[in-house]
This record gives structure tokens, sequence and C-alpha cells, in this order.
């Protein structure tokens, strides 16, 4: 994505951000509170940390949690994207990154027993959660965008009203102090010069998927947890929806569904989208908004 003017920057949950608010600065009290929140949510949900939330039944043995109010809520997430991708879509799949080299040193060597790797079963009920055995849990695919809505509710606190927050090219824009909504180059996808269109955010969010900002050796972060291999059918996804949450929430959901069910998926987060094939083809939602460069 690119941004055309400069803002507030900082760098959390293993990306860059940006923070534009139109009209006026950004006080120092806000941005103490975005970097707060920022800084606990990687403290409380990363992966690459061995004592966070999710890294917590490492070692577990089958049993019922009692869990945190916020992890519930994710989770329960976690289990409606489950649902819609038949199982494609699963936050246990962090022990088979780690397997295949997706740790917090990223490194490049596989470990023992991935061939072996069987997703750990898990299971969520109010804030109860069952496991039938150690876990590593891995919110990619939508944590972004529950952090992008959660730092759009901080500048509201603060009163403002006319921003774009930008976490890693996954966004959320209300207008600009004139009403004019904000332009959005999509870049596309592995080609980071040249622009793929232009989408115009007013009041939403916007998210982006691909299978090249994560790369080692032969894979990526994009996994089928059943065949314990990357995903190459498809190369990018982009939802745009009434919030960030929602737009992650369906790229990760039309990336690892099936194509039969790409609309049940957007309507479920109430999305349209574009989908990047592998064999250079695009396609686009019938309700798609905005210029697509050909």
């Amino acid at each position: 994505m690119e941004k055309e003017n400069s803002g507030f920057t900082f760098e959390g949950i293993g990306t860059s951000w940006c923070i534009l608010v139109d009209g006026e600065p950004l006080r120092q009290d806000a941005k103490e509170r975005v970097l707060d929140f920022i800084r606990i949510f990687n403290a409380r949900f990363s992966r690459f940390l061995d004592n966070s939330e999710v890294t917590a039944y490492r070692e577990a043995g089958a049993g019922e949690y009692a869990i945190s109010e916020e992890f519930a809520l994710l989770l329960a997430r976690a289990e409606q994207l489950r649902r819609l991708t038949g199982g494609m879509y699963d936050p246990a799949v962090g022990g088979l990154l780690e397997h295949a080299g997706y740790g917090k040193t990223y490194c490049l060597t596989e470990r023992p027993g991935l061939a072996k790797f069987v997703l750990p079963k898990w299971h969520i009920s109010g804030s109860k959660l069952a496991i039938d055995g150690p876990v590593v849990f891995d919110l990619g695919g939508m944590g972004k965008g529950y952090c992008i809505d959660r730092v759009s509710r901080i500048l509201e606190d603060f009163g403002y009203r006319h921003y774009l927050v930008d976490g890693g090219g996954d966004m959320y824009g209300t207008s600009k102090l004139e009403g004019v909504p904000w332009e959005v180059a999509l870049e596309y996808p592995g080609k980071p010069d040249m622009a793929a269109g232009i989408v115009k955010l007013r009041n939403e969010g916007l998210a982006v998927s691909d299978i090249f900002r994560r790369r080692w050796k032969g894979w990526h972060h994009i996994v089928d947890p059943h065949l314990r291999s990357p995903i190459m059918h498809t190369v990018g996804i982009v939802a745009a929806a009434g919030n960030a949450w929602d737009a992650d929430c369906a790229t990760s959901a039309i990336f690892l569904a099936d194509e039969s069910r790409h609309q049940e998926a957007a309507k479920h987060f109430g999305s349209r989208y574009l989908v990047f094939r592998a064999d250079g083809t695009a396609h686009a939602s019938h309700d798609w908004e905005g210029e697509l460069f050909t």
C-alpha cells in the first residue's frame, strides 16, 4: 500500500504502522495510548514470545482451561473462520509453522516431525478453552485487523474523526476533513512497484494478504494445515468491509476456503473482494468498488 502523507509511524506486532490524522496533529497522549495498547497486545498474543497467552499451552496436557475475555473473543472469531473454511483456517497451525521454520528467529531449518504434524484439537465455550494436548496458537490472519479497529477506537476516544490507520498494509479510514475518501493504491501481489488499482475508503476497512511478505526456503506463511504445505493456487487477496477486523478475516477465509465458498465467506463478513490467482488471472466480486488497472 502507498500512503500519500507522512504521519505518526512506529513498529508493532511485527509490522510497520502509520496513523494519518487530517486537519490536526496527533497529540502526544494519544500516541502514547496507542503505543501502550500495541505493546500490551503483542506481549499477550505474540506466538514469538514464550510467556504469551497463545504459547501458554505449548506444554499443556489435555483438559479445560479458563482464559481471558479477550483471548476468548479472538478464539471465537477463529472458530467462525475454521467453520467457513472447512477447517483450513485454524490458529492451532502455530506448531506446524514452527516445525516449518517460521519461529521467532525465522530459522531456515525444518524441525523433525513436520511430515507427521497433526493439528491439535481445541474447542472454545465462553471463557473456557478445551484442548486435547499441547498446542501453539497463531492469530495471524485476523489479529492485525482487530488491533487496527482498537487503535481506531482510541483515536475516536481522543476526539479524532478524520483519520487513516495503516497497520502493515491493512487499514481503516474514515474520511478526510472535507468529506472526501482516502485514496489507497493497491500493490500487485509480489510486485511492489506495480499498482493493481485504487480503492477509496470512507468509514471502511481494507485488508491485503499475499504469499510474498513472509517467505523462507520453499515456504510462505499461508499453509494448508492438512497437507502440511503452503497454499499455491492463490497469490493474493484484497477485501474491504465495514471495519478492519472483518476485512482481515475475509482475506483469510477467502484465501483458504474452496472457491465455491468465497461468496459465503464474503457475505459473512460483509465484504467485497479481489482474488489474484497463481496463473496470472484476477477475479473481483460482483460488488467490488474501485479502479482496477489491466
